[in-house]
């Protein structure tokens, strides 16, 4: 089987607000490392948050978060990248759309791909 994460989250503006229900773009074979990537999605989020939010209680950054050594990497970026394990013990680097200003996750949930599995009209 093959297995997607799905996230929801909440985006918007000064003016309006709305939510959202994504799916990464990356595809994962191996259950466990499915599982690991919503592990990280967390624990990246609750530090993340103590970041950015001035009443969140302090998190301390997680062990698997490394940055890559770029002189154009600020700061800001450090904090909103996030690291996920892929199938073979390759990761990759990416800026989660739930990381910012307006932006608030919910929660993530691991779902089949398949095409039987789902369709949408309109």
């Amino acid at each position: 089987m093959k297995y997607k994460i799905e996230y929801f989250y909440r985006t918007g503006d000064s003016f309006h607000s709305e939510d959202k229900e994504c799916l990464l773009e990356y595809v994962w074979e191996d259950l466990e490392v499915a599982k690991e990537c919503l592990k990280r999605i967390r624990e990246h989020y609750e530090w993340y948050e103590s970041k950015v939010n001035p009443w969140a209680d302090e998190v301390e950054r997680p062990a698997w978060h490394s940055v890559a050594e770029s002189r154009f990497i600020s700061e800001h970026d450090v904090h909103n990248m996030l690291n996920l394990p892929m199938d073979g013990g390759k990761e990759i680097q990416f800026w989660p759309p739930w990381c910012g200003y307006f932006e608030t996750l919910y929660g993530a949930k691991i779902v089949i791909d398949s095409p039987e599995a789902d369709f949408r009209l309109h």
